[in-house]
C-alpha cells in the first residue's frame, strides 16, 4: 500500500468484470479484499481505457466479496463497455474510510517511517517501506550506515508495532 494523493491509498487493482452490469472485480493487494468493502469512494488510474494518466473517482452503489476479489457497482459506470476501461486500473480508497484495526494489526503505510529498535532501545534503523513475501511479509529497515535489511514480519522477531509513537521494537534474526 502506499499513499497517494489527497490522502489516497493504493489498495489494489482492477482485474475484470463482474456480470452484465458494469461491475468491476478488485483483487486486493493485500490478498483479503474484506477491508475494501467499506470505501464509499474509488479512485481509479490507468485503466486500459483511460487516457495516460487520467484519474476518475466513483462513488461506490454497492460492494461484495466475490471470489477472493472485492465486486463494485461503480455510480456512472452501468455497462460492460463502460466497465470495460477500467479493467487494470489502480483503485484507491481515502485512508480515513480503511476500518479499524485489532490492537495488535497495523496498516503497512503505517508503519513506514517508525524508528526500528532492539528490545534495549538501541536504534536499529527507519521503516522505509513493507514487501510481501510467500510465507510473511518484510518490514525493510534502513539501517544507520545507510544499507537496507529486511526483517520478517512475525512475533518471534518484531516484538511491538507502535505507529501512534512511530516505533518498532524488533529482536532480529542473528546475521541479520
Amino acid at each position: 500500500m502506499k499513499r497517494g494523493r489527497d490522502g489516497f491509498l493504493d489498495i489494489g487493482r482492477v482485474t475484470g468484470l463482474h456480470g452484465v452490469r458494469g461491475n468491476v472485480k478488485v483483487a486486493a493487494f493485500s490478498g483479503d479484499p474484506g477491508g475494501v468493502l467499506a470505501a464509499k469512494t474509488l479512485r481509479l488510474s490507468g485503466g486500459r481505457g483511460m487516457a495516460p494518466g487520467a484519474v476518475g473517482d466513483y462513488e461506490v452503489v454497492t460492494a461484495q466479496p466475490a471470489g477472493g476479489c472485492a465486486v463494485f457497482a461503480l455510480s456512472g459506470i452501468g455497462t460492460v463497455e463502460a466497465a470495460e476501461t477500467l479493467v487494470k486500473a489502480v483503485v484507491s480508497v481515502r485512508y480515513e474510510e480503511l476500518p479499524s484495526l485489532p490492537e495488535d494489526e497495523f496498516y503497512w503505510i503505517d508503519a513506514v517511517g517508525c524508528m526500528v529498535v532492539d528490545e534495549a532501545g538501541g536504534p536499529l534503523g527507519e521503516v522505509v517501506a513493507v514487501e510481501p513475501g510467500a510465507a510473511y511479509d518484510f518490514l525493510v529497515v534502513r539501517r544507520p550506515g545507510g544499507e537496507d535489511g529486511y526483517l520478517p514480519v512475525v512475533e518471534a522477531f518484531v516484538r511491538k508495532v507502535n505507529t501512534a509513537a512511530r516505533r518498532v521494537v524488533a529482536s532480529p534474526p542473528e546475521g541479520w
